[in-house]
């Protein structure tokens, strides 16, 4: 009777934002004996559910066990090729069968372990072009004299909000829902007119 092969996922997205993203890798992934998942940008290499995945999988093929590694896409893996090659090489170390489902490769054989090399190669690729992009459209905005970063509330918006702050009894949440900004910029609104610790003292002296 054959061995069974124990299947370990891996699901990666770059921010808390990418929920959709995540959704479909993990439905991709369903049929794995066990999914580790991640909020990490790919260019970082210090991921501890990768490591922990890894280390599970490596610990499966010591005891002699069948092991298959699936990702969604490649790129989800790493967007670093040298990554990339140092994964196969570890891979291959512990007999252990890296999946990609998206691309439909499989690193048992030398020819999809090249296509995913190339395919490694054209993630980073990819990532090169992104960074520079984004810091020309930087470099361009700021010779063009367009600010950057968040727009500064009105001096308007800015009055009311001490106002409800310093004279109701309305909880910060509630002051930041009702005038749609988030609470740390209350918080900077309060600092800047030196009044960020006004209920407390309140409430100290009425204790």
């Amino acid at each position: 009777m054959s061995q069974k092969t124990i299947n370990i996922g891996y699901a990666r997205v770059s921010t808390h934002k990418q929920d959709l993203g995540l959704k479909v890798q993990i439905e991709a992934l369903k049929h794995c004996d066990k999914l580790f998942i991640e909020k990490e940008s790919g260019a970082n290499n210090t991921r501890p559910e990768l490591t922990k995945a890894l280390k599970l999988a490596s610990d499966f093929s010591k005891d002699g066990k069948q092991v298959t590694f699936t990702i969604y896409k490649l790129d989800r893996l790493t967007r670093s090729m040298f990554k990339l090659l140092e994964l196969i090489e570890q891979f291959n170390e512990y007999h252990i069968q890296l999946v990609s489902l998206h691309e439909k490769l499989e690193t048992d054989s030398l020819i999809g372990r090249l296509l995913c090399v190339i395919l490694g190669f054209v993630a980073e690729n990819e990532l090169e072009n992104l960074r520079f992009r984004t810091k020309e459209g930087l470099r361009k905005s700021k010779e063009n004299g367009v600010r950057l970063g968040a727009k500064r509330i009105s001096k308007e918006k800015e009055e009311r909000i001490l106002n409800k702050y310093l004279h109701s009894n309305i909880s910060i949440r509630n002051i930041a829902k009702a005038e749609q900004i988030s609470t740390s910029t209350l918080y900077k609104v309060l600092e800047r007119n030196k009044v960020a610790n006004n209920r407390q003292k309140k409430t100290e002296n009425h204790c």
